[in-house]
């Protein structure tokens, strides 16, 4: 109530060691149903009438797979949505999302939406996941932290209208260059320099010259130098015969 968020989300999907097996949160509590059912109305309760949701993995493994025992649970406490990743935490992020063992964890549900994530990196995969299995909604991850106009593009495509082209390299130099300002705003200077390092070069990824911009941008240390950076060395061309040797 005091900050007066749309939407209170609980992750108990993060597989990370700190969280999962050093604090005994996130992915750990997949174990544990009944467990994550009592947090969840714990939360529902203390936040009413502000929305609560949950994001979750399929199971601690895929030799033990609990999603649908912990999305009841969560459905029952009280929860307005749940999103299910199409990982275990044994998965971390290799291999492939089962967006079938998502859409059985939709067909288990009665009352609230299932959003499915993972591996959505394109439009066409958006359409997919709604017309193959069922989802009440998407979530986008990774994909968004270098191309964050895919949103409006899926959103174009959902409603049957033509999907913009992706911006033009100097277009998205600025969104990038956005992307920081807003970034330190929010965290400060030098916290917001050493996280926008990594966000920048997903910006750039398969673009000629990737690389000469990835090794610049991961050693800047301060705004003025990751600025100058980003104006000098970030791609220019889509053409491939401007690509050092190697790259991107």
């Amino acid at each position: 109530r005091e900050f007066a968020v749309s939407v209170v989300d609980i992750n108990f999907g993060c597989p990370a060691r700190a969280v999962s097996q050093k604090a005994r949160s996130g992915s750990y509590l997949l174990e544990y149903p009944d467990r994550v059912g009592a947090i969840v109305r714990r939360v529902v309760e203390a936040c009413a009438p502000t929305p609560v949701t949950a994001k979750i993995r399929l199971g601690p493994s895929r030799e033990r797979i609990t999603a649908g025992e912990v999305c009841l649970a969560i459905e029952e406490a009280g929860a307005a949505a749940v999103t299910v990743h199409g990982r275990t935490a044994k998965d971390m992020y290799s291999g492939q999302a089962d967006w079938n063992a998502v859409a059985e964890v939709k067909q288990k549900l009665q009352r609230i939406p299932v959003i499915g994530n993972g591996d959505i990196t394109t439009v066409q995969e958006a359409l997919r996941a709604f017309s193959n299995y069922g989802v009440d909604g998407i979530m986008i991850g990774r994909a968004a932290l270098g191309r964050p106009w895919l949103f409006s593009q899926i959103q174009a495509a959902l409603e049957g209208k033509a999907i913009p082209l992706d911006p033009v390299l100097a277009e998205q130099e600025r969104i990038l260059l956005e992307h920081f300002r807003l970034i330190v705003d929010r965290f400060g200077e030098r916290r917001g320099t050493i996280l926008m390092r990594s966000y920048a070069c997903c910006y750039a990824r398969g673009l000629p010259g990737a690389r000469r911009f990835r090794a610049n941008a991961a050693r800047a240390k301060s705004s003025d130098e990751f600025q100058s950076i980003v104006r000098r060395d970030f791609p220019k061309t889509t053409d491939p015969k401007h690509m050092r040797h190697g790259e991107p």
